[in-house]
Protein backbone atom coordinates (compact mmCIF):
# COMPACT_ATOMS: atom_id res chain seq x y z
CA UNK A 1 0.00 0.00 0.00
CA UNK A 2 1.73 3.28 -1.01
CA UNK A 3 -0.80 5.45 1.70
CA UNK A 4 1.51 4.00 4.38
CA UNK A 5 2.25 6.14 7.18
CA UNK A 6 6.12 4.44 7.77
CA UNK A 7 8.32 4.55 4.69
CA UNK A 8 11.71 2.47 3.80
CA UNK A 9 13.76 5.13 6.70
CA UNK A 10 10.95 4.81 9.38
CA UNK A 11 12.19 3.44 12.46
CA UNK A 12 9.33 1.96 15.51
CA UNK A 13 10.80 3.73 18.80
CA UNK A 14 10.43 3.65 22.24
CA UNK A 15 10.90 2.81 26.22
CA UNK A 16 12.48 -0.43 27.37
CA UNK A 17 14.35 -1.00 30.93
CA UNK A 18 14.66 3.08 31.55
CA UNK A 19 16.41 3.50 28.02
CA UNK A 20 15.52 4.04 24.42
CA UNK A 21 14.79 1.19 21.63
CA UNK A 22 14.90 1.65 18.06
CA UNK A 23 13.50 -1.66 16.03
CA UNK A 24 13.89 -1.20 12.17
CA UNK A 25 11.63 -2.39 9.09
CA UNK A 26 12.03 -4.79 7.25
CA UNK A 27 12.26 -3.92 3.31
CA UNK A 28 8.65 -4.14 2.83
CA UNK A 29 6.51 -4.84 -0.56
CA UNK A 30 4.83 -1.64 -0.56
CA UNK A 31 8.41 0.58 0.03
CA UNK A 32 9.33 -0.97 -3.87
CA UNK A 33 8.07 -0.59 -7.27
CA UNK A 34 5.83 -2.92 -9.01
CA UNK A 35 8.40 -5.11 -10.42
CA UNK A 36 10.59 -5.53 -6.55
CA UNK A 37 14.06 -4.32 -8.27
CA UNK A 38 13.40 -0.47 -6.80
CA UNK A 39 12.18 1.49 -4.08
CA UNK A 40 8.91 3.42 -5.38
CA UNK A 41 10.67 6.68 -6.07
CA UNK A 42 13.30 5.41 -8.58
CA UNK A 43 16.16 4.64 -6.06
CA UNK A 44 17.81 1.44 -6.36
CA UNK A 45 18.18 -1.20 -3.19
CA UNK A 46 20.99 -0.75 -1.28
CA UNK A 47 23.97 -2.32 -1.97
CA UNK A 48 25.47 -3.90 1.30
CA UNK A 49 29.25 -4.71 1.86
CA UNK A 50 31.10 -7.04 4.31
CA UNK A 51 34.73 -8.18 4.70
CA UNK A 52 35.24 -11.46 6.54
CA UNK A 53 38.75 -12.49 7.55
CA UNK A 54 39.70 -16.19 8.66
CA UNK A 55 43.19 -16.77 9.96
CA UNK A 56 45.73 -19.25 8.07
CA UNK A 57 44.19 -20.09 4.82
CA UNK A 58 43.19 -22.85 3.20
CA UNK A 59 45.28 -26.06 1.81
CA UNK A 60 48.13 -26.59 -1.00
CA UNK A 61 49.06 -30.15 -1.86
CA UNK A 62 52.52 -30.94 -2.00
CA UNK A 63 53.59 -32.07 -5.63
CA UNK A 64 50.65 -30.04 -6.86
CA UNK A 65 47.00 -29.42 -6.74
CA UNK A 66 44.86 -28.30 -3.91
CA UNK A 67 42.20 -29.24 -1.79
CA UNK A 68 40.50 -25.84 -2.29
CA UNK A 69 41.47 -24.60 -5.79
CA UNK A 70 38.87 -25.73 -8.44
CA UNK A 71 40.59 -27.39 -11.23
CA UNK A 72 38.95 -25.44 -13.78
CA UNK A 73 38.89 -21.51 -14.73
CA UNK A 74 36.04 -19.90 -15.48
CA UNK A 75 32.48 -20.35 -15.01
CA UNK A 76 30.95 -23.63 -13.77
CA UNK A 77 33.56 -24.25 -11.23
CA UNK A 78 33.81 -27.81 -9.33
CA UNK A 79 33.11 -27.84 -5.78
CA UNK A 80 36.34 -29.39 -4.19
CA UNK A 81 36.99 -30.22 -0.40
CA UNK A 82 37.32 -27.35 1.52
CA UNK A 83 34.97 -25.29 -0.26
CA UNK A 84 31.89 -27.81 0.64
CA UNK A 85 29.90 -25.77 2.37
CA UNK A 86 29.12 -23.72 -0.37
CA UNK A 87 26.70 -25.84 -1.49
CA UNK A 88 23.85 -24.43 -3.34
CA UNK A 89 25.41 -20.79 -2.79
CA UNK A 90 28.13 -21.59 -5.51
CA UNK A 91 26.28 -19.66 -8.12
CA UNK A 92 26.32 -16.77 -6.23
CA UNK A 93 30.22 -16.71 -4.98
CA UNK A 94 33.60 -16.07 -7.27
CA UNK A 95 36.52 -17.64 -6.51
CA UNK A 96 39.94 -16.02 -7.04
CA UNK A 97 43.33 -18.12 -7.00
CA UNK A 98 46.72 -16.98 -8.05
CA UNK A 99 46.94 -13.74 -6.68
CA UNK A 100 49.67 -12.90 -4.56
CA UNK A 101 51.28 -9.87 -2.08
CA UNK A 102 53.61 -7.93 -3.98
CA UNK A 103 56.40 -6.73 -1.29
CA UNK A 104 57.97 -3.83 -2.58
CA UNK A 105 61.43 -5.03 -1.03
CA UNK A 106 59.74 -5.08 2.68
CA UNK A 107 59.73 -8.52 4.44
CA UNK A 108 57.15 -10.75 4.45
CA UNK A 109 55.86 -10.31 8.13
CA UNK A 110 54.33 -13.65 9.50
CA UNK A 111 50.82 -13.48 9.84
CA UNK A 112 50.25 -9.50 8.83
CA UNK A 113 51.40 -8.69 5.58
CA UNK A 114 48.61 -10.78 3.83
CA UNK A 115 45.50 -9.07 5.44
CA UNK A 116 47.24 -5.49 5.38
CA UNK A 117 47.84 -5.80 1.67
CA UNK A 118 44.44 -6.79 0.64
CA UNK A 119 42.59 -3.94 2.67
CA UNK A 120 45.56 -1.71 2.84
CA UNK A 121 46.68 -2.20 -1.12
CA UNK A 122 50.19 -2.19 0.39
CA UNK A 123 52.56 -4.00 2.19
CA UNK A 124 53.87 -2.88 5.64
CA UNK A 125 57.44 -2.91 7.61
CA UNK A 126 55.83 -3.37 11.07
CA UNK A 127 53.54 -5.94 12.74
CA UNK A 128 50.44 -4.63 14.41
CA UNK A 129 50.51 -1.38 11.85
CA UNK A 130 49.23 -0.56 8.40
CA UNK A 131 50.83 2.28 6.12
CA UNK A 132 47.50 2.99 5.40
CA UNK A 133 43.61 2.38 6.04
CA UNK A 134 41.65 -0.10 5.32
CA UNK A 135 39.23 0.16 2.34
CA UNK A 136 36.42 -0.53 4.36
CA UNK A 137 36.71 2.92 5.95
CA UNK A 138 36.59 5.11 2.58
CA UNK A 139 33.40 2.74 2.23
CA UNK A 140 31.42 3.38 5.08
CA UNK A 141 32.12 7.17 4.61
CA UNK A 142 30.92 7.42 0.87
CA UNK A 143 28.30 4.40 1.00
CA UNK A 144 27.11 3.96 4.75
CA UNK A 145 25.08 7.43 4.67
CA UNK A 146 21.77 7.42 6.14
CA UNK A 147 22.11 4.26 9.01
CA UNK A 148 22.59 4.34 12.83
CA UNK A 149 26.17 2.64 12.15
CA UNK A 150 28.93 3.71 9.16
CA UNK A 151 30.08 0.25 9.70
CA UNK A 152 29.76 -2.43 12.66
CA UNK A 153 32.86 -4.88 13.58
CA UNK A 154 32.45 -8.08 15.17
CA UNK A 155 34.13 -11.24 16.12
CA UNK A 156 32.43 -14.70 16.95
CA UNK A 157 35.64 -15.55 18.50
CA UNK A 158 35.47 -13.22 21.24
CA UNK A 159 39.24 -11.46 21.33
CA UNK A 160 38.03 -7.27 21.80
CA UNK A 161 41.73 -6.51 19.59
CA UNK A 162 40.44 -8.81 16.66
CA UNK A 163 39.72 -6.37 13.97
CA UNK A 164 41.37 -5.15 11.08
CA UNK A 165 39.45 -2.06 10.13
CA UNK A 166 41.80 1.20 10.42
CA UNK A 167 41.43 4.58 9.59
CA UNK A 168 45.09 5.66 10.54
CA UNK A 169 47.16 2.24 10.25
CA UNK A 170 47.61 2.80 14.04
CA UNK A 171 44.34 2.26 15.96
CA UNK A 172 41.63 -0.36 15.06
CA UNK A 173 37.65 -0.36 15.30
CA UNK A 174 36.76 -2.55 18.22
CA UNK A 175 34.78 -5.37 17.66
CA UNK A 176 31.49 -6.56 19.03
CA UNK A 177 33.01 -9.77 20.49
CA UNK A 178 29.77 -11.90 21.24
CA UNK A 179 26.12 -12.08 19.96
CA UNK A 180 25.35 -10.51 22.79
CA UNK A 181 27.33 -7.73 22.44
CA UNK A 182 26.46 -7.34 18.98
CA UNK A 183 22.44 -7.32 19.69
CA UNK A 184 22.66 -4.39 22.54
CA UNK A 185 24.66 -2.42 20.21
CA UNK A 186 22.42 -2.91 17.41
CA UNK A 187 18.86 -2.62 19.39
CA UNK A 188 19.84 -1.13 22.11
CA UNK A 189 19.71 2.52 21.37
CA UNK A 190 20.02 5.01 24.20
CA UNK A 191 21.01 2.81 26.83
CA UNK A 192 23.98 3.89 28.19
CA UNK A 193 24.01 7.63 30.15
CA UNK A 194 26.30 9.76 28.79
CA UNK A 195 26.14 11.58 32.02
CA UNK A 196 27.10 8.62 34.56
CA UNK A 197 30.42 6.83 33.01
CA UNK A 198 29.91 3.91 35.53
CA UNK A 199 26.60 2.79 34.72
CA UNK A 200 25.95 -0.06 32.66
CA UNK A 201 23.21 -1.63 30.27
CA UNK A 202 21.32 -4.94 31.44
CA UNK A 203 20.73 -6.53 28.56
CA UNK A 204 19.10 -9.67 30.87
CA UNK A 205 16.45 -7.37 31.16
CA UNK A 206 15.74 -5.83 27.49
CA UNK A 207 15.92 -9.56 26.63
CA UNK A 208 13.17 -10.84 29.19
CA UNK A 209 10.97 -7.99 27.73
CA UNK A 210 11.96 -8.18 24.35
CA UNK A 211 12.20 -4.73 22.03
CA UNK A 212 8.88 -4.98 20.70
CA UNK A 213 7.07 -4.95 24.01
CA UNK A 214 8.30 -1.18 23.89
CA UNK A 215 7.07 -0.54 20.14
CA UNK A 216 4.07 -2.83 20.36
CA UNK A 217 1.34 0.22 19.25
CA UNK A 218 3.58 1.36 16.00
CA UNK A 219 4.07 -2.40 15.24
CA UNK A 220 0.27 -3.45 15.25
CA UNK A 221 -0.16 0.28 12.80
CA UNK A 222 2.19 -0.84 10.51
CA UNK A 223 0.55 -4.46 10.86
CA UNK A 224 -3.03 -2.81 9.76
CA UNK A 225 -1.41 -1.04 6.94
CA UNK A 226 0.46 -3.47 5.12
CA UNK A 227 -0.66 -5.34 2.16
CA UNK A 228 -1.09 -9.05 2.60
CA UNK A 229 2.53 -10.37 0.92
CA UNK A 230 4.31 -7.76 3.90
CA UNK A 231 2.11 -9.25 6.98
CA UNK A 232 3.62 -12.41 5.93
CA UNK A 233 6.81 -10.53 5.80
CA UNK A 234 6.57 -9.00 8.66
CA UNK A 235 5.45 -11.79 11.29
CA UNK A 236 8.20 -13.80 9.96
CA UNK A 237 10.53 -10.89 11.03
CA UNK A 238 9.58 -10.10 13.82
CA UNK A 239 8.74 -13.84 14.96
CA UNK A 240 12.72 -14.39 13.88
CA UNK A 241 13.58 -11.57 16.27
CA UNK A 242 11.89 -12.70 19.19
CA UNK A 243 12.90 -16.34 18.55
CA UNK A 244 16.63 -14.60 18.61
CA UNK A 245 15.83 -12.65 21.62
CA UNK A 246 14.53 -16.24 23.44
CA UNK A 247 17.64 -18.09 22.38
CA UNK A 248 20.28 -15.21 23.83
CA UNK A 249 18.06 -14.74 26.81
CA UNK A 250 18.20 -18.77 27.57
CA UNK A 251 22.69 -18.23 26.93
CA UNK A 252 22.37 -15.57 29.09
CA UNK A 253 20.38 -17.02 32.12
CA UNK A 254 22.20 -18.14 35.46
CA UNK A 255 22.09 -22.11 35.73
CA UNK A 256 19.33 -23.98 37.38
CA UNK A 257 21.35 -25.91 40.61
CA UNK A 258 22.46 -29.65 40.13
CA UNK A 259 23.09 -31.27 43.41
CA UNK A 260 25.56 -33.26 42.18
CA UNK A 261 27.73 -30.63 40.46
CA UNK A 262 30.80 -29.70 42.34
CA UNK A 263 33.17 -27.05 41.07
CA UNK A 264 36.64 -28.02 40.21
CA UNK A 265 40.17 -26.87 40.82
CA UNK A 266 40.69 -24.38 37.96
CA UNK A 267 43.14 -26.17 35.79
CA UNK A 268 46.46 -24.33 34.48
CA UNK A 269 45.63 -21.08 31.63
CA UNK A 270 46.14 -22.57 28.83
CA UNK A 271 46.39 -19.89 25.88
CA UNK A 272 43.49 -21.43 23.82
CA UNK A 273 40.12 -19.60 23.12
CA UNK A 274 37.43 -21.49 21.69
CA UNK A 275 36.65 -25.17 20.33
CA UNK A 276 36.00 -24.32 16.24
CA UNK A 277 32.38 -25.66 16.86
CA UNK A 278 31.58 -22.74 19.47
CA UNK A 279 33.47 -20.14 17.53
CA UNK A 280 30.97 -21.21 14.54
CA UNK A 281 28.05 -21.51 16.63
CA UNK A 282 28.72 -17.52 17.61
CA UNK A 283 29.51 -16.99 14.14
CA UNK A 284 25.97 -18.58 12.73
CA UNK A 285 24.09 -16.04 15.98
CA UNK A 286 25.87 -13.19 14.83
CA UNK A 287 25.50 -13.40 11.55
CA UNK A 288 21.68 -13.13 12.28
CA UNK A 289 21.83 -10.54 13.86
CA UNK A 290 23.77 -8.83 10.94
CA UNK A 291 21.18 -10.10 8.61
CA UNK A 292 18.46 -8.02 10.60
CA UNK A 293 20.48 -5.11 11.05
CA UNK A 294 21.30 -4.69 7.23
CA UNK A 295 18.06 -5.42 6.33
CA UNK A 296 16.44 -2.66 8.67
CA UNK A 297 18.93 -0.34 7.52
CA UNK A 298 20.72 -0.41 10.66
CA UNK A 299 24.06 -0.25 8.43
CA UNK A 300 25.42 -1.12 5.25
CA UNK A 301 29.14 -2.19 5.62
CA UNK A 302 30.79 -4.57 7.93
CA UNK A 303 33.49 -6.41 8.67
CA UNK A 304 34.09 -9.96 10.70
CA UNK A 305 37.55 -11.32 11.79
CA UNK A 306 36.22 -15.18 12.21
CA UNK A 307 39.59 -16.23 14.01
CA UNK A 308 42.92 -14.38 13.94
CA UNK A 309 46.12 -14.91 11.74
CA UNK A 310 47.14 -16.71 14.53
CA UNK A 311 43.99 -18.90 14.92
CA UNK A 312 43.92 -20.94 18.34
CA UNK A 313 40.67 -22.26 17.61
CA UNK A 314 40.94 -26.13 17.98
CA UNK A 315 38.84 -29.36 17.26
CA UNK A 316 37.17 -30.63 20.42
CA UNK A 317 39.31 -33.22 22.50
CA UNK A 318 42.43 -31.75 20.83
CA UNK A 319 45.76 -30.87 22.57
CA UNK A 320 47.16 -28.57 20.14
CA UNK A 321 45.77 -25.43 18.21
CA UNK A 322 45.00 -24.70 14.68
CA UNK A 323 48.20 -22.87 14.24
CA UNK A 324 50.63 -25.28 15.78
CA UNK A 325 48.95 -28.10 13.68
CA UNK A 326 50.14 -25.92 10.41
CA UNK A 327 53.58 -26.13 11.80
CA UNK A 328 54.23 -29.05 13.54
CA UNK A 329 52.03 -31.67 11.76
CA UNK A 330 53.44 -33.77 9.37
CA UNK A 331 52.40 -33.79 5.59
CA UNK A 332 51.00 -37.42 4.74
CA UNK A 333 52.48 -38.66 2.48
CA UNK A 334 49.85 -40.92 0.99
CA UNK A 335 47.73 -37.86 0.76
CA UNK A 336 50.11 -34.63 0.15
CA UNK A 337 48.57 -32.77 3.23
CA UNK A 338 48.19 -31.83 6.21
CA UNK A 339 44.97 -33.79 7.44
CA UNK A 340 44.43 -32.08 10.66
CA UNK A 341 45.08 -28.87 9.59
CA UNK A 342 42.84 -29.10 6.40
CA UNK A 343 40.11 -30.16 8.50
CA UNK A 344 40.06 -27.06 10.49
CA UNK A 345 40.56 -24.97 7.48
CA UNK A 346 37.51 -26.29 5.83
CA UNK A 347 35.73 -25.64 9.37
CA UNK A 348 37.19 -21.69 9.50
CA UNK A 349 35.75 -21.27 5.78
CA UNK A 350 32.88 -23.16 6.53
CA UNK A 351 31.74 -20.05 8.88
CA UNK A 352 32.19 -17.56 5.74
CA UNK A 353 29.98 -19.66 3.81
CA UNK A 354 27.41 -19.69 6.92
CA UNK A 355 27.37 -16.09 7.58
CA UNK A 356 25.95 -16.03 3.49
CA UNK A 357 23.45 -18.32 4.20
CA UNK A 358 22.17 -16.08 6.58
CA UNK A 359 21.70 -13.21 4.60
CA UNK A 360 20.34 -15.35 1.85
CA UNK A 361 17.91 -16.22 4.25
CA UNK A 362 16.29 -13.18 4.24
CA UNK A 363 13.94 -11.89 1.44
CA UNK A 364 14.71 -8.50 0.13
CA UNK A 365 12.24 -7.29 -3.01
CA UNK A 366 12.13 -9.54 -5.77
CA UNK A 367 15.40 -11.70 -4.43
CA UNK A 368 17.28 -11.99 -1.05
CA UNK A 369 19.66 -9.83 1.33
CA UNK A 370 22.81 -11.61 -0.19
CA UNK A 371 21.50 -10.64 -3.59
CA UNK A 372 21.89 -7.05 -2.86
CA UNK A 373 25.05 -7.60 -0.63
CA UNK A 374 28.61 -8.11 -1.51
CA UNK A 375 31.11 -10.33 1.41
CA UNK A 376 34.62 -10.26 0.32
CA UNK A 377 35.84 -13.44 2.04
CA UNK A 378 39.66 -13.91 2.19
CA UNK A 379 42.54 -14.95 4.47
CA UNK A 380 46.22 -14.13 5.37
CA UNK A 381 48.39 -16.89 3.63
CA UNK A 382 48.21 -19.54 0.57
CA UNK A 383 50.35 -21.80 2.90
CA UNK A 384 50.53 -21.17 6.25
CA UNK A 385 53.19 -23.91 7.06
CA UNK A 386 55.79 -21.69 5.09
CA UNK A 387 53.88 -18.56 5.45
CA UNK A 388 53.39 -18.01 2.38
CA UNK A 389 51.99 -15.00 0.72
CA UNK A 390 51.27 -16.40 -3.00
CA UNK A 391 48.15 -17.88 -3.52
CA UNK A 392 46.20 -16.43 -0.88
CA UNK A 393 42.52 -17.65 -0.83
CA UNK A 394 39.94 -14.78 -1.87
CA UNK A 395 35.79 -14.80 -2.23
CA UNK A 396 33.31 -12.35 -3.60
CA UNK A 397 29.80 -13.97 -2.64
CA UNK A 398 26.39 -12.40 -2.92
CA UNK A 399 25.19 -10.35 -5.93
CA UNK A 400 25.37 -6.80 -5.50
CA UNK A 401 22.34 -5.45 -6.62
CA UNK A 402 22.91 -7.53 -9.77
CA UNK A 403 26.44 -5.90 -10.14
CA UNK A 404 28.24 -9.80 -9.58
CA UNK A 405 28.14 -12.29 -11.61
CA UNK A 406 29.11 -14.95 -9.63
CA UNK A 407 29.92 -19.33 -10.17
CA UNK A 408 33.38 -17.76 -11.47
CA UNK A 409 36.70 -19.34 -10.85
CA UNK A 410 39.36 -16.65 -11.96
CA UNK A 411 43.26 -17.72 -12.03
CA UNK A 412 45.38 -14.45 -11.15
CA UNK A 413 48.79 -15.85 -12.30
CA UNK A 414 50.47 -13.79 -10.09
CA UNK A 415 48.77 -10.29 -10.04
CA UNK A 416 48.41 -8.38 -6.61
CA UNK A 417 45.71 -9.31 -4.45
CA UNK A 418 44.64 -5.44 -4.48
CA UNK A 419 42.77 -6.35 -8.04
CA UNK A 420 40.11 -8.53 -6.34
CA UNK A 421 39.99 -5.65 -3.69
CA UNK A 422 39.93 -2.73 -6.49
CA UNK A 423 36.86 -4.89 -8.13
CA UNK A 424 35.25 -5.46 -4.66
CA UNK A 425 34.85 -1.88 -4.51
CA UNK A 426 33.64 -0.94 -7.80
CA UNK A 427 30.73 -4.15 -7.52
CA UNK A 428 29.81 -2.27 -4.11
CA UNK A 429 29.49 1.40 -5.63
CA UNK A 430 32.78 2.90 -4.68
CA UNK A 431 33.72 5.55 -7.46
CA UNK A 432 37.49 4.47 -7.33
CA UNK A 433 39.47 3.74 -10.51
CA UNK A 434 42.64 2.42 -8.83
CA UNK A 435 43.59 0.88 -5.43
CA UNK A 436 47.48 0.47 -3.91
CA UNK A 437 50.69 1.78 -3.78
CA UNK A 438 53.71 0.96 -5.88
CA UNK A 439 53.79 -3.07 -7.03
CA UNK A 440 50.49 -3.05 -5.60
CA UNK A 441 48.70 0.13 -7.57
CA UNK A 442 46.14 -1.49 -9.85
CA UNK A 443 43.60 -0.12 -12.40
CA UNK A 444 42.35 -3.31 -13.78
CA UNK A 445 39.15 -4.26 -12.62
CA UNK A 446 38.43 -8.27 -12.52
CA UNK A 447 36.06 -8.27 -15.19
CA UNK A 448 34.89 -11.72 -16.09
CA UNK A 449 32.99 -10.87 -12.35
CA UNK A 450 31.58 -7.95 -13.74
CA UNK A 451 27.97 -8.34 -15.35
CA UNK A 452 28.08 -6.25 -18.52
Amino acid sequence: MRSMSFNRRSMMRGLLGGGAVAVGIPMLDAFLNENGNAFADGARLPVRFGTYFWGLGLTPVVGGGSRWVPTKAGAGYEITPELQSLGKLRDKVSVFSGFRVHLDGKPNLQHWTGQCAVLSGQATGRIGVFEGPSFDIAMAEQLGGGTRFRSLELTPFGNPRLSYSTRNGQSFNTPETSPLSLYTRVFGEGFQDPNNPNWKPDPSIMLRQSVLSAVTDQRQTLLSQAGAADKAKLDQYFTSLRQMEQQLEIESQRPAKCESCVVPTAPAEEKRAGIIDTVNKNNKLMANLMAMALACNQTKIFNVVHTSATSEAYLPGDTAIYHLHTHDEPVDTALGYQPISSKLAELSFRGYAEFMESLEAVKEGDGTLLDNSLLMGFSDTGYAKIHSTDNIPMFLGGGAGGRHKGGVHVVGNGDPVSRVSLTAQQLAGMPVGEFGVRAMKTSKTITEVVKG
